[in-house]
């Protein structure tokens, strides 16, 4: 079995972490130790930005998407930081 490793692709690595893990485990099912490797393996790949298949665009729009909360239509772009 595949193992993650330190400086290839973040999904590649999260996908064979997960699949040592168990695919049919639930996010409120893993071990402290899990979500601690999980962090690991995400802070020792390779930077998802770098990553030739993901625009900025794109990424800029997950941020927005998943990180900021939307509070009205209009954006400041003074508020975001990239």
């Amino acid at each position: 079995m595949d193992k993650p490793t330190i400086g290839d692709d973040s999904l590649k690595n999260l996908t064979q972490l997960f699949t040592r893990f168990g695919w049919d485990k639930k996010l409120s099912e893993l071990t402290e130790d899990e979500i601690v490797a999980t962090i690991l393996i995400m802070q020792f790949s390779k930077r998802i930005d770098s990553d030739e298949q993901y625009t900025k665009d794109r990424l800029d729009k997950l941020l927005l998407e998943y990180v900021y909360e939307k509070q009205d239509d209009t954006i400041n772009e003074d508020e975001i930081p990239f």
